[in-house]
């Protein structure tokens, strides 16, 4: 029996309840005492006989104050040991003080978090705030959850319908749902750095630091220590400035009409509450819909672009008509009625209906409130991109496993340390420090750094071609993608369809391809046109909606006037009196209209959908529409019928689906789909990089496949597995394009055989198809030869991307942010494609710039005046943001930089405002030339700060869809996300062997070369360093290949290739130290007894092996540096490659002592011609056999092969 959660909550997988513990009764506190007395006691009383000497008393007590600092620092590393330290559990709600929260994967950090008390109304309340969630204790349940919403429940239309507001004493419902606002709290910057200070790798880093200056390296630990601090309050930076872009996402509060107490009152945004009944009206320039809503009654039209990123603006309608015993719908067909908070009301309708609510004060429509503060999904989307995965990381167990292996090796190291230095009588506190730095050496604390620069980079390459990501740790996923899903209309296809024309409208015509034109098309097929659209116009004459009815009724001649009426020329006024809007579910849409005071109902749909509705099905009506969605048209049929006159009351009362019956056929719209630009490179690409590419779309199955041969996605013949006939509904048939070919199939059958259809034709499945084999057995099979889905479902492309996933394939999807949304959660990697165009967003980036230069300016200013400075003239660019004056010089030149006409006028007006006197500023020796130069120089560096960090997400970048997302339509987001992720991954790969091989080197070093007497100088040291610095801050940089290669990174460290690579090298490398080690022994025989405690002094051994370990550390960088076939190889990392050549030529220079002072001045000793010629050979023998061994095991051994259901691709491809 599994234990019970204390906490019901998706984002939490378990909880424990703690109590405190007492300070003395703590791990880090009591065992203590008795060590420290007992040391005190062995000091003062019995020094020589257990301690013997300064150096065991230092050993001794930094020992144990060392373990001590170790043991308090443990709780801040991780949440478990944290509870174990320093709290008791308990089972009783009631003692507890705090809860342990165990999150699920991807849902940020677990945590150990204070339960609250507060008495309400004589009654105790107890909660707890988590990653701003607010969970509540329910005694009957003993269970703690997420206040509950009306509109989360299976709730009837009714109770939104039939809410009044609220009324009475409202103190229960503040405390439980908070207040509606976004609170990030921001800490400073010395709170922040505390926190980063007493992480492990840091502390460890300082604990190292402190190693190497008791071994008397004073540069080399200083300069260690300096980049470690720099890099953690660069890192300290820039979590505070996301911190402060999160804080700017919220809504300052304004001033709502709210209805409490049955009268309407003036409240403040952040005082709203669920269920409260609000008036909304058009949102202010700065401001934004304060929570989420359901419009309850009148309209509205929404953009929705800072929460989908969707541009388009939304025609938003109420649930007033829908049927009070419904259920709601919000993903369904109530979706439409949904204000989310974050978003834009561009233009308000007001409720037409009569009601018992007294109409707003201010106009606006009525909704209700369902959700607030960070509950609401704009609060979910910034919680997201808070608290989704901070840091990326790659598989930890995976990363221990590999320090453990390395482990093994520093171990024999120390041991070989202590066993010779006891034989030669070394002091054992020096020899203890020793052991620890060979121990230390091998555990490599620039991991997670070179993890998150890469990752940054690659972040930071997105965001210039406009995409972005709210959850970093999936750009490594993107390298290892099988499976990549595309939506048809809007991914692969654009989405302004062209209108080519109707079809089916004459009866008698036998040429079934026949297009009619506008002109040619009767006046009841032209009001159905008119009618059935969901198209506004705003009030400033802009037109909203779906762009493919604006081509329809621009091409018809339709104009469309305000209060949901058209106009024609030759036809008159026609007036929208009720909308059923379009529903994924149904296919259809439908209007009750008037025109000529006779009433109509206009149906546009599918065109099986609208089939099964017809009074009467015209004798060509499949044929019609199947040759025109085999050529890859978009078909869409319109059907109508009379209605008698009735009130509006009536019209209101009217159901759907009786108006949607017995509907008289009106013809077929017929519109050209065309494909992106960018749409076929790209499935070429990936098809050609072992990438398997399918089609999921809602669209009829003959355009589906059409559109799929066209792309590139099918090739050859194609059979679609459908319904067998309109009445036979147990069984499904494959069907060829042209009908000519159809197998049966029989889904009642446990198993079925079809491995010869599947080699010999491409296969496309109906969403009917998936519904009748749902849990066959063999459904997985079906599915990995299954190269189009057509006539889904959003449900089913969300269990198509799930099943996907089980089969153990790494899947993308690329969709739009709107229909796609839950396939876009489910993949690995989600990409929702926005609509924007790179000038529209470069216009938009250029708009940002100049208002941050403008702030800058703004606060320079004052800044100067603060300090009694005169004000520093405006600079050029922004010039034209500011009034004319004798501080803005450069105001008309930036006019006409803008484009506008310098007239005499706007020249004279310049020169009065130019001969205004100044406000004389007392100097105090500062030239008014220093701020200037300073204002440009800001300003310059915050224009193109952009560099390789990664950008600081905004609100209207991301989409609440997707983690990714790609403000410009273009379907190559596709290639540039998997380009990066592949980046990311061989990084990963290549950092592991670079930091083994240093580390397993540095090993050696410490131990075996150590006790031969070999130091280095701290210059020596000092350079080392720097060299690896330099190395490992440009070794990220490397850039991905345009072209996708076929061959896959490697996924993971423990095989042939990885391990017997590392081991192969770590054994040229020892054999080199060891033949120059033996060949120096044979010109400076090895001294009987080495005193190791003696002052560096320059030998023939230290200049032997500094320059070999020199050549070895390049040779670790260049040789396991992965280029070619996915990045840009090593010539093309300048700051790398000619770094690496600078070493190289140093050491060469030195081995041959080409220049004697450079040897001087690195502290080398002159050497013979004869080992010159030995140890340049070595170098270069060092150098090659590693290429040599690592370009073998590259060869013979590397797993680089593409899943089973991608090199299907390749052979189908083939044929």
């Amino acid at each position: 029996m599994t234990k019970k959660s204390f906490v019901s909550s998706p984002i939490v997988r378990d909880s424990t309840l703690l109590v405190p513990k007492s300070l003395i009764a703590k791990p880090y506190v009591l065992p203590f005492f008795p060590l420290y007395a007992t040391f005190a006691q062995l000091y003062f009383q019995q020094y020589d006989r257990y301690i013997k000497g300064p150096e065991w008393t230092f050993v001794y007590l930094g020992t144990l104050v060392s373990l001590n600092i170790l043991v308090m620092l443990m709780p801040a590393w991780n949440v478990k040991i944290k509870a174990k330290f320093n709290y008791s559990t308990t089972k009783n709600v009631n003692e507890a003080t705090h809860i342990l929260i165990y999150t699920t994967p991807n849902n940020g950090s677990d945590g150990i978090v204070e339960i609250q008390r507060v008495t309400e109304a004589g009654s105790l309340q107890t909660f707890f705030q988590f990653q701003k969630k607010r969970f509540l204790w329910h005694e009957n349940e003993q269970v703690f959850s997420s206040p509950k919403f009306l509109v989360d429940e299976s709730s009837k239309i009714g109770d939104f319908q039939k809410c009044k507001g609220h009324s009475g004493d409202l103190t229960h419902l503040k405390r439980l749902y908070g207040e509606n606002s976004f609170d990030i709290p921001i800490p400073t910057f010395m709170e922040l750095f505390k926190e980063h200070a007493v992480a492990p790798l840091f502390v460890f880093q300082v604990f190292c630091v402190a190693l190497w200056l008791l071994d008397e390296f004073w540069y080399y630990s200083l300069f260690n220590l300096f980049m470690i601090i720099s890099m953690e309050a660069a890192a300290v930076f820039q979590r505070l400035t996301a911190l402060k872009e999160f804080r700017t996402m919220g809504i300052k509060p304004y001033t709502i009409n709210v209805f409490r107490n049955k009268k309407w009152v003036a409240l403040q945004t952040n005082e709203l509450l669920p269920m409260d009944l609000v008036s909304i009206t058009r949102t202010a320039e700065e401001s934004a819909i304060p929570c989420d809503l359901i419009l309850l009654d009148g309209s509205a039209i929404v953009n929705e672009a800072m929460l989908s990123g969707e541009s388009t603006p939304l025609l938003k309608e109420s649930i007033k008509l829908r049927p009070s015993e419904d259920n709601l719908q919000l993903d369904g067909v109530d979706k439409i009625a949904v204000l989310h908070g974050g978003t834009k009301a561009l233009q308000v309708t007001p409720p037409e209906h009569k009601s018992d609510i007294p109409a707003p004060p201010d106009g606006g429509a009525l909704a209700i409130v369902t959700k607030t503060g960070f509950e609401t999904s704009q609060g979910s989307l910034v919680r997201v991109m808070i608290y989704s995965a901070e840091r990326v990381s790659v598989d930890n167990k995976e990363a221990l496993m590999f320090i453990l292996f390395l482990l093994i090796f520093a171990v024999i190291a120390s041991w070989y340390v202590w066993v010779e230095g006891t034989k030669m009588g070394r002091i054992q506190s020096k020899l203890i420090l020793d052991c620890i730095l060979i121990i230390t050496s091998v555990v490599p604390p620039e991991l997670p750094m070179e993890l998150t620069m890469a990752v940054n980079s690659s972040l930071a390459a997105l965001a210039k071609f406009y995409v972005y990501c709210t959850e970093p740790f999936r750009i490594p996923f993107a390298g290892r993608i099988d499976v990549c899903c595309f939506d048809k209309t809007g991914t692969l296809t654009g989405e302004d369809l062209v209108f080519e024309g109707l079809a089916g409208i004459s009866a008698d015509s036998e040429n079934i391809r026949h297009l009619y034109s506008a002109a040619e098309a009767p006046e009841s097929t032209i009001l159905v046109i008119g009618a059935a659209h969901a198209l506004v116009k705003l009030e400033d004459g802009d037109i909203v909606g779906d762009p493919m009815e604006k081509a329809t009724l621009k091409a018809v001649g339709w104009a469309v006037e305000r209060k949901n009426s058209n106009y024609r020329e030759g036809t008159g006024k026609l007036d929208i009196i009720r909308r059923f809007q379009f529903s994924s579910a149904l296919k259809r849409s439908a209007s009750i209209a008037s025109h000529n005071d006779a009433l109509f109902a206009a149906v546009k749909g599918a065109p099986e959908t609208i089939r099964e509705r017809l009074s009467d099905i015209p004798k060509n009506y499949d044929e019609i529409y199947k040759s025109f969605t085999r050529s890859g048209s978009r078909v869409l049929a319109l059907a109508s019928k009379s209605l008698p006159k009735m009130s509006q009351s009536k019209i209101d009362d009217l159901n759907r689906d009786d108006v949607e019956s017995e509907l008289t056929f009106n013809g077929f719209l017929i519109f050209h789909c065309p494909l992106k630009d960018d749409a076929i490179e790209t499935i070429k690409m990936l098809n050609e990089s072992s990438h398997r590419s399918i089609m999921i779309t809602g669209d009829n199955p003959l355009t589906a496949v059409h559109v799929a041969k066209e792309v590139g996605i099918v090739f050859g013949e194609t059979l679609i597995l459908d319904r067998a006939g309109k009445s036979d509904d147990n069984q499904l048939l494959f069907r060829d394009v042209e009908e000519t070919v159809s197998i049966p199939f029989d889904p009642s059958k446990d198993t079925f055989d079809h491995s010869k259809l599947f080699d010999r034709y491409d296969i496309a499945v109906t969403g009917y198809a998936l519904n009748a084999l749902e849990g066959h057995s063999q459904l997985r099979d079906l599915l990995r030869h299954t190269w189009v889905y057509a006539r889904v479902s959003p449900s089913q492309k969300e269990f198509l991307l799930n099943t996907l996933k089980d089969m153990g394939y790494q899947t993308l999807m690329c969709g739009d942010g709107t229909n796609d949304v839950g396939a876009l959660k489910q993949a690995h990697v989600g990409i929702a494609l926005l609509n924007g165009t790179e000038e529209g967003l470069k216009k938009l980036g250029e708009q940002r710039r100049l208002e941050g230069m403008k702030m800058m300016y703004i606060k320079q200013t004052e800044f100067m005046a603060r300090w009694n400075q005169p004000q520093p003239p405006v600079p050029e660019p922004i010039a034209h943001l500011f009034p004319p004056g004798p501080k803005n010089p450069h105001y008309l030149k930036a006019l006409e930089s803008k484009g506008t006409v310098i007239t005499p006028e706007i020249r004279k007006a310049v020169e009065e405002a130019n001969s205004k006197p100044v406000e004389v500023i007392k100097p105090n020796g500062l030239s008014e030339k220093k701020p200037a130069d300073l204002a440009s120089l800001l300003l310059n560096s915050a224009g193109d700060a952009q560099g390789d960090e990664a950008p600081a997400l905004k609100l209207g970048d991301a989409s609440c869809a997707a983690p990714f997302t790609s403000k410009l339509a273009n379907v190559s987001a596709v290639t540039n996300i998997i380009r990066q992720g592949r980046c990311a991954l061989v990084n990963t790969i290549q950092m592991y062997k670079i930091l083994a091989l240093n580390c397993l080197i540095s090993a050696y070093s410490l131990s075996i070369i150590y006790m031969a007497g070999v130091k280095f100088g701290d210059g020596q040291a000092t350079v080392s360093g720097l060299l690896l610095s330099v190395c490992f801050l440009s070794i990220s940089r490397g850039k991905p290949l345009e072209k996708l290669s076929k061959q896959r990174p490697q996924s993971g460290i423990f095989n042939v290739y990885i391990m017997g690579s590392i081991l192969s090298q770590f054994a040229v490398h020892i054999a080199t130290l060891v033949y120059i080690t033996t060949e120096i022994y044979k010109l400076e025989p090895r001294e009987p007894q080495v005193d190791l405690e003696k002052e560096f002094a320059p030998s023939l051994l230290n200049t032997g092996i500094f320059i070999i370990q020199l050549v070895q550390q390049v040779s670790t960088f260049a040789v396991n540096y992965q280029g070619e076939p996915f990045r840009e190889n090593i010539r093309s990392n300048k700051g790398m490659y000619y770094g690496l050549l600078g070493v190289t030529g140093l050491a060469l220079a030195s081995a041959t002592e080409f220049l004697p002072e450079l040897n001087e001045a690195m502290k080398f000793v002159p050497m013979t011609d004869d080992f010159k010629i030995k140890l340049t050979l070595t170098l270069l023998l060092d150098f090659f056999g590693s290429w040599g061994v690592e370009h073998f095991f590259k060869f013979f051994f590397m797993d680089d092969k593409p899943s089973d259901i991608s090199v299907q691709q390749v052979k189908i491809a083939s044929k």
